[in-house]
C-alpha cells in the first residue's frame, strides 16, 4: 500500500517536456523577428525624413550620410526591442489561446508561467543585450552622430569645434584649449588660477600641453601672476618665460575629456568614474549624473516588463477579452517609457532623488509584471 502510494506521488508530478518549450519558443521567435525588422525599418524611415532634409543642399559625402543613419539603428534598438517583445508575446499568446493550446496545458496541470519559460529567458537575453547596446555601441554612435552634425550640420565651422572650455570647480581653475587633442598633445593652452573669491592668482599660456604619468607638461609658453589687495584692481606682475614647465595636477586628460562629452555618450563605467573622481563640485550635477547612472543600469528591464505585460495582460477568454489585453498591454509599456524619461527629466533638474527618478519605475514595473503573471496564470 504504501509502495502504491508513493508511485501514485510521483506519476502526478508535472515536468515541462523539451518539445513543448522549443513548440513555445518556436511560437515566440518568428513574430519577435518580424517586430524587430518592421519597427528597425519604421524608425529608420522616420529619421530619413526627419534628417533628409537638414543634409539638403550640403555638400556631405555619401559615405557620411550613410555612417550617420547607420549609427541611428543601435540607438533605436534601445526602445525598438522591448516593442517587440512585448508584440511577440502578445501574439504568442493569441494563437496559442485561438488553438485552444492553453486549455490544453491548463488541463495538463501544467503552470502556464513554467510553461513560458523560453520567453522569459529570451527577454532575460535580450535585456542584457540592450545593456550592451546601452553601454558599448550607443554611445559611440551617439558621439559620431553628434561630431557629423557639429560638422556638416552646423553653421559652425570645424576648427571652432576644437575650441573647448573645461571648470575644475574644487580648484578654482579654468581650462581653455583652442585646439583640443583630447588625450594627446593639445595646442594653445590657457590655464587659469582663480582664488576662493574669484580673483585672478595666476594665469598660464602655452602653445603645447600634454598629460603623461600623472603630469601635465607644458611647452612654450608664459605665466602671468596677479597680485590682489582689497579695493583695487588686480596688478600683473612681468610674465615668466618658459621652454617646459610640469604640474602635478588632480585633473587628468582623461577626466577632461570624459566631462566634456555629452551625458549621452558616456557609458555607465564612465558616468561611474566622474562620480567617483569627485571633481564635479556640484551637487546638482553629481544628483544628475546619479539619476543617468540609475536609468542606464535599470532601463534595460524594458524587455521582460514588456514580456510579463504582454504576456499577463493577453490571457483572457474570447477575441474581445484578447483585444483588450492586448491594448492594456501596450498602454502599460507606453506608461513605462512616459514614466521612466519624465522622471529621468525631474532627476536631471534635481526635483526628485537620483534612484527614485532613474531605477525606482523599471524596477516597480517588473516586479508588477511577476505579480500579474502569477496572479493571471
Amino acid at each position: 500500500m504504501h509502495s502504491e502510494t508513493k508511485n501514485i506521488q510521483i506519476s502526478s508530478r508535472r515536468v515541462i517536456p523539451w518539445r513543448l518549450s522549443l513548440y513555445v519558443f518556436k511560437e515566440f521567435i518568428l513574430p519577435l523577428v518580424c517586430s524587430l525588422l518592421a519597427f528597425s525599418l519604421l524608425f529608420l524611415l522616420n529619421d530619413l525624413f526627419d534628417d533628409a532634409s537638414d543634409f539638403g543642399g550640403r555638400a556631405v559625402p555619401v559615405l557620411v550620410v550613410l555612417k550617420y543613419f547607420l549609427c541611428k539603428l543601435p540607438v533605436n534598438l534601445l526602445h525598438v526591442i522591448p516593442v517587440s517583445v512585448l508584440l511577440a508575446t502578445s501574439f504568442m499568446t493569441v494563437m496559442l489561446a485561438k488553438n485552444n493550446e492553453l486549455y490544453a496545458m491548463r488541463s495538463a496541470g501544467l503552470s502556464l508561467a513554467v510553461c513560458a519559460t523560453p520567453v522569459w529567458i529570451s527577454a532575460a537575453l535580450l535585456s542584457v543585450a540592450v545593456w550592451w547596446l546601452s553601454e558599448s555601441l550607443v554611445p559611440r554612435c551617439q558621439e559620431t552622430i553628434i561630431q557629423i552634425q557639429q560638422e556638416w550640420l552646423s553653421k559652425k565651422s570645424s576648427k571652432k569645434q576644437a575650441l573647448k572650455l573645461f571648470k575644475y570647480i574644487p580648484g578654482h581653475r579654468d581650462w581653455f584649449f583652442a585646439d583640443y587633442r583630447g588625450e594627446g598633445r593639445s595646442g594653445m593652452v590657457v590655464l587659469r588660477q582663480n582664488n576662493p573669491e574669484g580673483s585672478t592668482n595666476w594665469v598660464l599660456v602655452a602653445k603645447v600641453a600634454g598629460y603623461e604619468q600623472g603630469q601635465w607638461h607644458f611647452e612654450q609658453g608664459e605665466i602671468f601672476r596677479y597680485e590682489n589687495i582689497d579695493g583695487t584692481k588686480p596688478k600683473r606682475h612681468a610674465c615668466e618665460v618658459f621652454e617646459q614647465c610640469s604640474l602635478q595636477l588632480p585633473e587628468s586628460a582623461e577626466t577632461i575629456a570624459e566631462q566634456s562629452k555629452a551625458p549621452e555618450t558616456l557609458s555607465a563605467f564612465e558616468l561611474r568614474n566622474i562620480i567617483k573622481s569627485g571633481l564635479l563640485g556640484s551637487k546638482q550635477m553629481e544628483g544628475q549624473l546619479r539619476a543617468l547612472l540609475w536609468h542606464r543600469w535599470t532601463f534595460p528591464l524594458a524587455s521582460l516588463v514588456a514580456a510579463f505585460f504582454g504576456f499577463a495582460l493577453t490571457l483572457g477568454h474570447g477575441r474581445s477579452s484578447y483585444m483588450k489585453g492586448f491594448a492594456s498591454a501596450v498602454a502599460t509599456l507606453v506608461l513605462y517609457f512616459v514614466l521612466a524619461h519624465f522622471f529621468l527629466v525631474l532627476g536631471k533638474n534635481g526635483w526628485v532623488p537620483p534612484f527614485l527618478a532613474g531605477a525606482f519605475f523599471p524596477l516597480a514595473f517588473l516586479v508588477a509584471g511577476l505579480v500579474l503573471v502569477r496572479q493571471r496564470q
